[in-house]
């Protein structure tokens, strides 16, 4: 759960301590296990128990500030990390500049990007060689139309390890993303250019991917596929992708199925597998997908699955159902505005 110092939200004054002692915290324990299995009602809940046993209060807000966020609340998220940072005691540690970062990320999603890049100041003042902090600082600039601190930060970021390929794609998606998608791909550009030696062929192939050189891309993620050390899942998903780009369904299908022939327990290869089945006009095949992901039970994906699988039977016109499966999906996630709306249409058919 690391990711956490506080730049204070309305001032510049710094809050530095760590959090109390790690006995007695059941609930705290509880409530960590269910944000990690993305069970955020559960989570807050447990939160709200552990304040009842009187367990340790830094803990509790920091619990809940990140429970908050990744249930879309983000205000309540910041006034719990705050909270949580506030009530630290003791020497600054790794938890704090990770509370931090969550604290940047609600403020990110608040659109408060002057107060998100006071909190990654503070960090980069005690942290000066942390690169994750100027790229996202560099990404907080961009967003509130900085655009030449922004890319000094990114240049900063680059300068720290000239190696890290990984992070130079996370660049270039920031700069596409914000409009400077030509400033990007000039570093994605150099990147694969001067340092093809000492890439993985997955690094190459994002690369490729994202320059358009979907030959390319196939060749070096095909090999990457093949490597015993490398990760399957991510590479199989921009492989997929590759064929998608350009139209070619049957080379993605062929891609997703061949992996979970294998690794059958891959929620996001099953979501994948079905959007495709769908733009094909198989929604039988998409229903299938849909249902063998749902049956994962990967509570970080339960929710779009879900969703797509309403979608299927709609292009199928099963209208009676989807409105069955959508009142279903509506007491999991209540929040879902466009949920609600598209359950009213679905209501009139």
């Amino acid at each position: 759960m690391k990711r956490g110092i506080v730049a204070g939200a309305l001032s510049l004054t710094i809050l530095l301590s760590g959090c109390g002692s790690l006995a007695g915290r059941h609930s705290i324990d509880s409530g960590f296990a269910y944000i990690e299995s993305h069970e955020y009602t559960s989570a807050l809940e447990s939160f709200e128990e552990a304040e009842k046993n009187g367990e340790d209060a830094c803990l509790i807000h920091r619990g809940k500030g990140i429970a908050y966020l990744y249930s879309g609340e983000y205000e309540q998220a910041a006034e719990e990390l705050l909270s949580s940072l506030a009530s630290d005691e003791g020497i600054v540690d790794d938890m704090d500049f990770d509370t931090n970062y969550y604290l940047a990320e609600s403020y990110m999603k608040l659109g408060e990007y002057s107060k998100a890049k006071e909190v990654y100041d503070a960090i980069i003042g005690l942290r000066s060689g942390d690169i994750n902090a100027y790229y996202l600082r560099g990404t907080c600039e961009l967003s509130s139309g900085n655009h030449d601190s922004g890319y000094a930060d990114f240049t900063k970021a680059i300068s720290l390890n000239p190696k890290d390929y990984s992070m130079m794609i996370m660049i270039y998606k920031s700069l596409a993303e914000n409009g400077y998608e030509e400033e990007g791909v000039s570093i994605i550009t150099r990147a694969l250019e001067n340092g093809s030696d000492y890439m993985t062929n997955y690094e190459k192939g994002q690369i490729s991917f994202y320059l358009g050189n979907n030959a390319d891309a196939q060749s070096y993620l095909e090999a990457a596929r093949s490597e015993r050390d490398q990760e399957k899942e991510p590479v199989v998903l921009l492989l997929g992708q590759t064929g998608e780009v350009q139209g070619d369904y049957n080379y993605a299908i062929s891609v997703y199925k061949t992996y979970l022939s294998e690794n059958p327990n891959s929620a996001k290869v099953y979501n994948q597998l079905g959007m495709c089945q769908i733009k094909q006009g198989d929604y039988e095949g998409a229903v299938s997908s849909f249902q063998s992901g749902i049956e994962i039970n990967d509570k970080s994906l339960n929710q779009a699955l879900m969703l797509n699988e309403i979608t299927a039977y709609e292009y199928m016109g099963e209208f009676g159902l989807a409105s069955s499966l959508m009142t279903t999906y509506l007491q999991e996630y209540p929040q879902d505005e466009a949920a609600v709306r598209e359950n009213v249409f679905l209501s009139t058919r």
